[in-house]
């Protein structure tokens, strides 16, 4: 194992997990992870796209089974804003696992600058108060007003269908970035091996 491999995976190792894996072998933590992440990332995905669906459907007046059910879709909305606010930390572990799987046995030498740019991402990845703030908090926004809308409490649920859908656009781009450029890294790597 080179210096580079041992670097790489220290800064892999120094991702904080969001998830609580205290008495699971390491074996059963990775199985574990694997499909709550995938369930989690494609629910998320799912929900984020049928929000985007609806929300547009109804800002531009289209007559449909969804846009005509606006009213109805607090619940639905409420679902999609409380779990996009985790979704992309529990598919980057696994990613990340993944990749530590990959290169922990191999004698390779490849440019610094990769290992820089993952030491950047991962800590951009644990900073979750910065990325609470500019994702959490628009959603934390709709959450609320989702709440009220299933106890028909907000009489202007009807004008939040332009904030969802910005907000649900904005936060599937965000996800599937962060993801797209953590490959990049990782793919770089695994291409020096070949």
């Amino acid at each position: 194992m080179t210096n580079q491999i041992t670097e790489r995976i220290q800064i892999i190792e120094g991702f904080k997990s969001i998830y609580n894996w205290k008495g699971k072998t390491e074996e059963k933590r990775f199985k574990t992870l694997k499909y709550i992440s995938l369930l989690d990332y494609g629910v998320v995905i799912i929900l984020l796209a049928f929000s985007i669906l609806a929300s547009g459907l109804t800002s531009f007046h289209v007559d449909s089974i969804i846009s005509g059910n606006w009213e109805k879709s607090g619940l639905l909305v409420l679902m999609t804003m409380s779990i996009s606010i985790r979704a992309p930390f529990g598919f980057i572990e696994l990613r990340l696992k993944k990749h530590y799987k990959e290169i922990k046995d191999l004698k390779i030498d490849f440019d610094d600058k990769l290992n820089h740019d993952l030491e950047f991402l991962i800590s951009k990845f644990n900073d979750r108060n910065k990325y609470l703030y500019i994702t959490g908090l628009p959603a934390i926004l709709i959450l609320i007003a989702a709440l009220l809308q299933v106890f028909d409490l907000n009489p202007y649920w009807d004008k939040f269908a332009y904030f969802v859908g910005g907000v649900s656009v904005y936060i599937l781009i965000r996800i599937n970035y962060d993801i797209i450029r953590l490959k990049k890294n990782l793919r770089k790597v695994n291409l020096c091996e070949r």
